[in-house]
């Protein structure tokens, strides 16, 4: 086996890599709006921006995190606050991809998919260590001998071949390749599968070390400080990477006082390299938590949201849910899988029924040996990956079950070889392992690429029209002007299909005012089918503009640069402070009302969104007869751009009782929060009645 591990070692990953790699760049088809959303701050960060940054609006549950600290402003954040919140290394290392190869889905996915491959080397590479002696030479341990078996001992399967158990490894870097929920996720541009090669390479960092041989009377050596505090850096590592990081230190935590417990040679020996991983993952999280201490809301946010979100949630009771959900996740793993589409194809187990079986069989093959520290550990492994799941409110949730995928593998692995160690035949045994390969692996490929990507759904559910939208609207010329009606709450595909969230503006359009875009540029329109209002008023507004035939879940209705955006421009352009130009102006007096219509050119930007007022007056002044306040319907003055003309139209009901005379229209613009005028009103026209 030996002379074979390397090149066996080679064709796992490269399984791993086929099914990870192979048409990423169409499946899942289109963007899902939080891998957008990661996609959006790397192109932020490529672009130079100060953060934090914000887009569809998370400005305003980040108000509530910085009401008393305000946010301090930097180019390389620890901590990307939109979209609940997210760890920074994957960002990072998604930036770069999209440097390398544009802004595409690809380069988003290249990210997990190559974490996918890298964690099948580093769980070899734990399964390696927990399953290796010091001195190379297989102990059998005979189950009646002290169940506090010496953690620097081998654990192994009641046989002499000691090649059998030396496949453990193998076996479980092969399990891992083709587990369902770690292939799809893989190709998933979402954080967890970051994970993975940093859990298991902590874990094989921290058994290296524990392999490592004693020097006289028991002391550690240098090179055991060394591989505790390599384990320790990978550790305080994890809190950068993904939530369940700051999960994963209990693994440690409990584990190492029951090791000392049963060992006590082994405390004698690894207390002080144990003290020096526990200080460097703490000196390597420091910078992390220091922010999190500053701005406690962002800590506390993500995991309150998953903990009481979900149908499985029992409310003001999270113990009964937490309860609820150990059966719920036991569940998912064997016969009743997730049933949320992005996340798995619908109802499928965790586990096909062939690892299912041998995750099993490799559970009972380590109880018999439960008092092992290395199956203690794994034991402990196993439920701190499952624990993400289980305190959530929408158990089982298989990416927050992803990162048990390695412990999972390791514990197939334990049943292979339980089975295999029976087989004494070379042949018959190699036939075994690869018949199971091949079977797991069809299953997994079938369930994949077939299924799950013929699902009639999966295009909806990952956005594809939003994305083929922003491409439409991205192969626009550069001086073109973008809208999309009505406003969606989600746009992060489309902001990022054209690679600037900038560059096209929403609007409710059925609320009555109308984008007229840029005097000299043109500008394109994406209608929703269903927002008949928008489109209807648009082609009142623009009688000269062009009504394409209705594609990707959207009308596009097409202005050119030399479209009149207003009838004719006011004699005069009163002014609002120095930000809003009243441009033209229409009254339709009628028998109960008057129609007012009015058209604003944005002088500058705005962070405020204003109220607009149209008041009728009296000859003599004072308060108004009759009024309406309301902002500009639709689209809010905070998101108008510079150079922009909005129109909008204000009905003002007249009171019945209202003596004949002339009055006054008076129009202005004042900030409701603290209805201080923006500018001085502007009056627009007299009015008779009767």
């Amino acid at each position: 086996m030996n002379r074979w591990r390397i090149p066996l070692l080679v064709l796992a990953l490269l399984l791993a890599a086929f099914l990870r790699l192979w048409r990423l760049d169409e499946m899942p088809p289109g963007l899902y709006h939080d891998e957008a959303y990661n996609g959006l701050d790397a192109l932020s960060l490529l672009d130079g921006k100060t953060f934090p940054q914000f887009y569809e609006g998370w400005e305003l549950y980040a108000q509530d995190a910085h009401a008393d600290n305000p946010p301090q402003e930097t180019r390389f954040p620890l901590f990307f606050e939109g979209n609940y919140g997210r760890e920074p290394v994957h960002i990072y290392l998604m930036a770069l991809s999209i440097k390398l190869f544009g802004p595409t889905p690809f380069a988003i996915r290249l990210v997990p998919a190559l974490a996918g491959i890298l964690a099948v080397l580093t769980t070899y590479l734990a399964a390696s260590q927990l399953f290796t002696i010091h001195n190379s030479q297989s102990t059998i341990h005979n189950s009646k001998k002290s169940a506090a078996v010496s953690s620097s001992r081998e654990l192994t399967i009641h046989n002499s071949q000691s090649t059998i158990h030396n496949s453990i490894p193998l076996i479980a870097a092969f399990a891992l390749a083709v587990i369902f929920p770690a292939v799809h996720f893989s190709r998933f541009g979402l954080r967890v599968m970051l994970f993975l090669p940093v859990e298991t390479l902590a874990v094989a960092l921290f058994w290296r070390g524990v392999n490592g041989r004693p020097a006289r009377f028991g002391k550690p050596r240098r090179s055991d400080f060394v591989w505790f505090a390599a384990a320790g850096i990978v550790l305080g590592l994890g809190l950068y990477v993904y939530a369940a990081g700051r999960l994963f230190p209990l693994l440690f935590v409990a584990f190492v006082p029951v090791w000392f417990w049963l060992d006590r040679e082994a405390a004698r020996r690894f207390w002080r390299p144990v003290g020096v991983m526990a200080a460097a993952a703490a000196a390597t999280a420091v910078p992390l938590l220091l922010y999190f201490a500053r701005y406690p809301y962002f800590f506390f946010f993500r995991i309150a949201y998953v903990a009481n979100k979900g149908k499985g949630t029992v409310a003001g009771k999270p113990w009964l849910t937490w309860l609820l959900n150990v059966g719920r996740v036991i569940g998912g793993l064997f016969w009743r899988g997730e049933t949320h589409l992005r996340h798995n194809l619908p109802g499928r187990p965790f586990l096909d029924p062939i690892q299912a079986v041998f995750f099993i069989i490799g559970l009972g093959r380590a109880a018999k040996e439960r008092l092992n520290p290395r199956i203690i550990f794994l034991a402990l492994w196993l439920l701190v990956m499952l624990l993400p799941s289980i305190l959530s409110g929408d158990a089982p949730h298989f990416g927050r079950m992803t990162g048990a995928a390695p412990v999972i593998a390791i514990f197939i692995a334990l049943g292979v070889a339980a089975i295999a160690v029976r087989i004494t035949h070379h042949a018959s045994r190699f036939t075994f392992y690869a018949f199971l390969l091949l079977a797991t692996t069809t299953l997994t490929a079938t369930a994949y690429f077939i299924r799950y990507a013929d699902h009639p759904q999966l295009a909806a559910d990952f956005y594809l029209p939003d994305w083929e939208l922003g491409q439409m609207a991205a192969a626009q010329p550069a001086e073109s002007q973008l809208y999309l009606t009505p406003t969606q709450e989600e746009m992060a595909t489309i902001y990022f299909a054209l690679a600037d969230p900038e560059r096209m503006s929403s609007y409710s359009g059925a609320g009555g005012a109308i984008p007229a875009g840029i005097p000299g540029f043109p500008a394109l329109y994406f209608v929703r089918p269903d927002d008949a209002v928008s489109l209807q008023n648009l082609q009142a507004w623009f009688p000269d503009g062009r009504t394409g035939a209705e594609q990707n879940g959207f009308i596009p209705f097409a202005i050119s640069e030399q479209a009149e955006r207003v009838p004719h421009l006011s004699p005069r352009v009163p002014q609002f402070g120095d930000k809003i130009r009243l441009l033209y102006w229409a009254v339709d007096e009628q028998a109960e009302r008057l129609r007012v219509t009015l058209a604003w050119g944005a002088a500058a930007p705005m962070t405020v969104d204003y109220t607009a007022f149209v008041h009728l007056l009296g000859a003599a002044g004072g308060p108004p007869l009759a009024q309406t306040d309301r902002p500009p319907g639709g689209y809010p003055t905070g998101d108008w751009r510079r150079g922009e003309i909005v129109a909008d139209t204000f009905t003002i009901d007249l009171p019945p009782d209202l003596p004949p005379g002339t009055y006054t229209l008076q129009t202005g613009f004042y900030e409701l929060a603290t209805l201080e005028r923006l500018g001085d009103a502007v009056e627009l026209t007299a009015v008779t009645y009767p």
